[in-house]
């Protein structure tokens, strides 16, 4: 069964903004997002299920397919992503956290990794007098970015590390 639609994890947290924006897009494709507790964004339909957990989410997602995604890396474990990327015929965005792109003990001036293809590598915004994270609106927005075009990017700053916030 295809869904032709696109699957969000993260969808009622930090993807939320996201969801809610491709559930308002006038191309009429379905929306689900996986969510442990907090409720879906109005459109988004809920499949209640921890992601981390690869037999829950195998058992929540069934035989369902969909057409692309959208997925917060800390949502998922090694075990679990493979059961999503199963589940999707076409693109998985990866949303990286910062902290994936943490310099070596031993290279702590290394340049950040180049993030591939369908990834978007969170840093964080630089401030006059501090950095601050990034928006889950301004999260989403990039991740929708790439999702558009497929191509791998950095949102934000990730050099030099001691200036994370």
């Amino acid at each position: 069964m295809t869904d032709a639609g696109v699957l969000v994890v993260g969808a009622s947290g930090i993807l939320a903004p996201a969801a809610a924006q491709l559930a308002a897009a006038d191309d009429g494709a379905p929306v689900t997002g996986v969510g442990r507790v907090r409720p879906m964004p109005s459109g988004v339909e809920a499949i209640a299920v921890d992601a981390r957990d690869a037999a829950a989410l195998r058992r929540a997602l069934g035989a369902r397919r969909w057409a692309c995604a959208v997925v917060y890396a800390p949502a998922v474990t090694d075990a679990s992503l493979p059961v999503l990327r199963a589940a999707v015929d076409g693109p998985v965005v990866l949303v990286r956290t910062s902290a994936e792109a943490a310099p070596s003990p031993e290279e702590p001036d290394a340049p950040a990794p180049e993030p591939g293809p369908w990834t978007l590598q969170l840093g964080w915004a630089p401030g006059v007098g501090a950095a601050r994270w990034h928006t889950p609106e301004e999260i989403s927005d990039a991740a929708l970015a790439v999702l558009h075009d497929g191509a791998g990017r950095t949102l934000g700053e990730l050099r030099p590390w001691a200036d994370r916030p």
